[in-house]
């Protein structure tokens, strides 16, 4: 049987976020993926997403008037997407505080980090369901801050993006990558090698086949920069 949620998981998670539910049944709920209950995650999912996405787009407005809303759109899109979720799941310590069956873990990790990810926003969810748009806007900047801080129109082009403009614009084609996946339950799972102009110029390492790809690009990026 999976292990279910316990008071001391949902009272740190709770100190983390810096928001105390009025109804702690949200927050469960939120934490809850539907391999282990019909009482699920999904539709806080649904509507933290929105929240989220409001909340991200209404900061960017007033933050880069000079930017267009092409522009705008693409920093959005880097700040919602997977990989930053991610990153606020590893600063939550969201892993310890999920309730999951059975199947989607193994030697005590989970096999899907997408459920990390979206666990996210439904805890945006149960906030917002909880204590409405101002208490849910004021959970996003502050789990958000560190992101903000290093977002920018260059940092919403990937390095494999950049590494593959650099790499054409040079007449040497596109990057080439040699992913290993080492197996469930590995920590990190994937490992990555970027060959360039048939050079090996990166190795990166990730918890997904992406994230792995692109830590190597950023490796052979940063080597190209300094030959």
């Amino acid at each position: 049987m999976p292990k279910p949620l316990d008071q001391a998981s949902l009272k740190r998670l709770q100190g983390t976020i810096a928001y105390q539910f009025q109804n702690v049944t949200l927050l469960k709920r939120a934490l809850t993926h539907r391999s282990a209950s019909t009482n699920h995650m999904e539709r806080l999912e649904f509507l933290g997403d929105a929240v989220l996405g409001l909340v991200i787009a209404e900061y960017l407005h007033h933050k880069f008037p000079q930017y267009t809303e092409g522009e705008l759109s693409r920093m959005r899109a880097a700040l919602v997407r997977k990989e930053s979720l991610l990153n606020i799941a590893d600063r939550w310590s969201l892993d310890d505080c999920l309730y999951v069956g059975e199947g989607e873990r193994k030697a005590g990790q989970l096999k899907a980090w997408s459920i990390a990810a979206n666990a996210v926003e439904a805890v945006i969810g149960a906030a917002f369901e909880d204590g409405g748009w101002n208490e849910s806007r004021a959970l996003i900047l502050r789990a958000w801050h560190v992101l903000f801080e290093r977002v920018n129109l260059d940092s919403v082009r990937d390095s494999k993006s950049r590494l593959q403009e650099f790499t054409q614009g040079e007449g040497w084609g596109l990057p080439e990558y040699h992913v290993t996946d080492h197996g469930v339950g590995m920590s990190p799972r994937f490992s990555a090698q970027c060959t360039v102009n048939g050079k090996l110029l990166g190795e990166g390492t990730g918890d997904r086949k992406k994230s792995s790809e692109l830590d190597a690009a950023e490796k052979a990026w940063k080597a190209l920069n300094e030959s």
